[in-house]
This record gives structure tokens, sequence and C-alpha cells, in this order.
């Protein structure tokens, strides 16, 4: 991150500060209805990496689940039947929009079951055009940046931090929901050590991640090395919500079976099951 990127950041972070104190965005407002809804509940959020193949999912089909963005795709699905999934904030340019008709397309045919869903609002208008996750539809904002974060701020009615990882968003929305145990499968958190970008995840590719936008942001990240610098933002994220988590007496286990993410206690699968 050059001088002039951290000084916009810098200003970007100020300012949402300053707007979660003035301001309230209605969108944003509706989510009050989620907090603490699952208090002293445990939750289980799955993760796209290659790990996943290593656990019996069917094993979650009475389980509260959380699944993420591409993972609709995944063989038992059907049996699982996630009760809420997140999805990123739309980050590519609109030549790009076509991707992501199709990839919603597929999750509203794969995820009938889900009860809600989570946007970015930058995806409202583009959603809504398109009549997408109708009366399932909820939104979160992201714009705080954890470089300048002492604590973590969980609250998904205001701006959130930055989502560079769909780990960090699962994360924030299952403690605002007050879940008092957070079960971690399938997040690996190897990417900058697999050279061939394919390996990264369960599946092959979604539409969004085999368009052009997404393989030069890659090609760039990876030409740069700006991709360790990326893993350690969201190291320190990971961080700053284990430190909420803890405060409240919140525990995330991490029950992955290998990758890198050490940061939460490990348990095994089964274990916890």
């Amino acid at each position: 991150m050059n001088l002039k990127t951290f000084l916009r950041t810098f200003a970007s972070h100020t300012l949402n500060i300053i707007r979660n104190q003035i301001s309230n965005v209605p969108d944003l407002q509706a989510n009050i209805k989620y907090k603490n809804i699952h208090k002293n509940e445990s939750c289980f959020i799955l993760g796209s990496g290659n790990s996943i193949k290593n656990h019996n999912l069917k094993l979650l089909q009475d389980k509260i689940v959380i699944t993420q963005n591409n993972f609709h795709s995944h063989e038992d699905i059907k049996t699982i039947k996630p009760t809420y999934h997140c999805v990123v904030p739309m980050y590519q340019s609109k030549e790009c929009n076509n991707d992501w008709i199709e990839w919603f397309t597929s999750m509203e045919r794969r995820l009938p079951y889900t009860k809600e869903f989570f946007l970015g609002l930058n995806a409202k208008a583009f959603v809504e055009k398109h009549n997408f996750f109708s009366f399932k539809r909820n939104y979160v904002q992201m714009g705080l940046y954890p470089l300048f974060m002492r604590k973590a701020f969980v609250d998904i009615t205001k701006i959130i931090m930055h989502i560079p990882t769909s780990l960090t968003q699962c994360l924030i929305i299952a403690l605002y929901m007050g879940f008092s145990k957070i079960y971690l499968v399938g997040f690996d958190l190897n990417q900058p050590c697999i050279p061939k970008r394919e390996n990264v995840r369960f599946y092959s590719y979604s539409p969004i991640l085999n368009n052009k936008d997404e393989k030069k942001i890659e090609k760039e990240s990876r030409d740069t090395g700006e991709e360790w610098f990326y893993m350690w933002i969201i190291w320190k994220q990971l961080l700053l919500l284990r430190n909420y988590a803890e405060s409240r007496k919140i525990q995330i286990y991490n029950v992955t079976e290998g990758g890198l993410l050490d940061c939460f206690e490990r348990r095994s699968y089964e274990s916890v099951l």
C-alpha cells in the first residue's frame, strides 16, 4: 500500500466512523431484528477450502448452518439446507454484471430452503432490479478498515469492517446474532501458498471468479506481493473478532482439517458433533 492509498483509506475510514455516529441507513437499520436472535445457540460456518471435502457435511442437516458465496455448488447442499447465506459485496466492473446474474440465478436454484441472504448494500439496486432473493434480502455495508482499529465493531445496523474475505462477513453476522459457539469448517486460508488458483477451492470456478476482472485482480496481487499484505489484514480482522468474542464469552472453534487458520482454537470436526 503506497502513501496515497494509505491516506485515502484512512480518510474513508474516518468518514465512515462519522457516518456511523450521525446517520442511520434504513436498509441497515432493518438488521436490528437479528440482534441476539440466536443467543446461547451454536452454528457452523462453512468455507470453500479444499479441506471441506474431508468432512461429512450430511451430519449438519439438523444444525444451524451459514454458507457463503459459491458454496451452493456443494453436492450436499440440499441435505445441509443452510439457514443463512452470505455473499461478498459486488466489486467488479459493470462489464461483469452478466456473470453476477448467472451466479445469483444459480444460488436461487440451489438454495430454495435458505431463509435469509446477506448481501452488500452496493448490490441492492442490482438484485432488486432482477428480483433476486425476494423477501429474503438483507444488506450489510463495509467501510471500516482494521488497519486503523484496536477493537472490532460488530453492529450490522451500521457500517462494518471491510470484507476482503467472506469469513469476516460471516463471523460479524454470527457474532451479532449472539451465537455462543461458532464452528468454522473448510476455511483453509492458504491461497498465497497454492500456485494454481483452481486448487484453492473445492469447486473449480464460479462465474465471477472466471472473468477478466477477477483474473486481473489476482494477477496484480500475486505479481506485486500484495496478496500477503491482504492476508495480514484478514488475520488482523480475525484477531479483532476473536478478542470481541472472548470478551463476551463466545467460543469460536476452527474444526477445519489442516489449513493455516490457527488464530482460533482447533477442535476435531467429529468431536464437536
